[in-house]
């Protein structure tokens, strides 16, 4: 009895240190790893630097030819207790590890001889959109699993909350477009007669390449189209479209401001081939009003 019961507090303990790899160990690792490769492998050996504490160390490391990881270490110590003290105990310690994650391996790559890195020959954009792929990737995990980023986003944050008309957003794209600006006078030193643009171009590029993987990753790739039909015949329209689509359709009442007439609103969630069926049967009732616009992602009963 007592062999069994121990048996199932170890299964339970188990489990539970399973979880917590999968939901918390695994996420912080993959996250940091996935940032070092982005800045080894494609930013740094190319000459740019996007925003955030990765572009500092990356530029830092161009001026003084010491590895990015050392900096990156340095940048998120104050950035530690900045958030430790003024976001959450939980979103510093997550963030925190995962940089010192990416600093370690930094440091590593750095000591392994012939690491592989990528240096287009023709054109340097192929790099900066790996990088920004790699980034939104990180990015999007932290995000995802546990609401914060870090970096920059911790200034942002401790910002907004002093001055709370500033939106967060915009702090962050500030911080991140100051790094980008500092970076045309880092990489333009020492050039007395000609002017390169390519270190800026190529952080936006990665930047704007970063935000939308990012996007993508959080909001899934379930993104479908939803329809609201204002109607007086909602019964047979309803009809059409599932018999059409296989769509289930919601029903509510509604009543006209204006005319203070009595209608039904229909709502239906439908695939992308699927919008020019149901703008077909839309067609066949004259008398009737509808838009649709996509969403983000589907969740529940979902027909496919």
């Amino acid at each position: 009895m007592e062999t069994e019961e121990k048996k199932a507090k170890e299964k339970i303990t188990f489990e539970k240190a399973r979880k917590f790899i999968v939901a918390v160990v695994l996420p912080i690792l993959l996250s940091g790893a996935v940032r070092a490769v982005a800045i080894a492998m494609f930013i740094s050996p190319n000459g740019f630097a996007p925003g955030g504490t990765n572009g500092i160390a990356v530029l830092l490391e161009y001026a003084f030819g010491i590895n990015s990881g050392w900096f990156l270490l340095a940048l998120n110590v104050p950035l530690f207790f900045i958030a430790f003290f003024f976001i959450g105990k939980r979103e510093a310690v997550v963030a925190t590890i995962s940089m010192a994650v990416s600093s370690v391996l930094l440091i590593v790559f750095g000591l392994i001889p012939g690491f592989p890195v990528y240096r287009p020959e023709t054109n340097a954009i192929l790099a900066a959109v790996a990088g920004g792929i790699l980034s939104g990737a990180s990015l999007a995990i932290m995000l995802k699993c546990f609401g914060t980023s870090g970096g920059m986003a911790v200034l942002a944050t401790v910002t907004n909350k002093k001055f709370k008309q500033l939106n967060v957003s915009w702090l962050t794209f500030l911080f991140d477009a100051s790094v980008v600006v500092a970076s045309f006078f880092v990489y333009n030193q020492g050039e007395s007669f000609t002017v390169k643009l390519d270190p800026v171009l190529l952080a936006l590029v990665s930047l704007f390449v970063t935000s939308k993987v990012c996007d993508l990753l959080i909001q899934g790739f379930k993104v479908a189209y939803k329809f609201e039909i204002i109607t007086t015949k909602p019964d047979e329209l309803s009809a059409e479209i599932f018999e059409s689509t296989h769509h289930g359709v919601t029903k509510m009442p509604a009543v006209g401001m204006f005319s203070h007439e009595e209608r039904s609103m229909l709502v239906c969630v439908v695939r992308k081939k699927q919008i020019s069926e149901v703008q077909r049967i839309l067609k066949k009732y004259p008398d009737t009003f509808a838009y649709f616009g996509s969403t983000a992602e589907v969740m529940g009963k979902f027909l496919k």
